[in-house]
């Protein structure tokens, strides 16, 4: 390959990168818990972060101190969320079945990531696999499934009739 078409490649992933952060700060944007917690997007080569700052009223145990596990767990799945959303090409606000959470170790009162790796996406529903970590991605605080529910669009839009 020549030179330019290693730069055309290079240009091309990161106009992609771009996009695909821009389409998960947006989707993130639209859900009010997550606003709330403070929730932000990052991104990496290629990688796609959500980052939650630290956050005095988000600590479970002011012993430790550490954060809530409700508030790891709901990382978890609005991380999984916006990741089978944003890969759906319908945009469609998937609903959790169900969610599992291993809480691996105790999350100290400090900011922390999260990245999500689709395991299926299928037409009506979608499996998450969810890493989070704080300071060394190889020593992660938690991690989580979630199953996801893809909803058709003709009862996506009777929703917005009824609404």
């Amino acid at each position: 390959m020549s030179k330019t078409d290693d730069l055309a490649q290079q240009r091309s992933r990161a106009a992609e990168s771009r996009e695909k952060c821009a389409d998960w700060k947006a989707l993130l944007e639209r859900i009010p818990y997550a606003q709330h917690l403070g929730l932000q997007v990052q991104c990496g080569d290629a990688v796609v972060l959500v980052y939650l700052p630290c956050n005095e009223t988000l600590i479970g145990n002011f012993m430790l101190p550490a954060l809530h596990g409700g508030v790891v767990g709901a990382l978890i799945e609005l991380t999984a969320r916006v990741a089978a959303q944003s890969k759906d090409r319908d945009k469609r606000c998937p609903r959790i079945i169900d969610s599992h959470v291993n809480y691996l170790r105790s999350a100290k009162a400090q900011s922390t990531f999260a990245s999500a790796e689709i395991v299926r996406q299928g037409r009506r529903s979608s499996l998450v696999s969810v890493t989070c970590w704080q300071n060394d991605k190889s020593k992660p605080i938690a991690s989580g499934q979630v199953q996801l529910l893809l909803p058709t669009i003709a009862a996506e839009q009777e929703e917005l009739h009824d609404s």
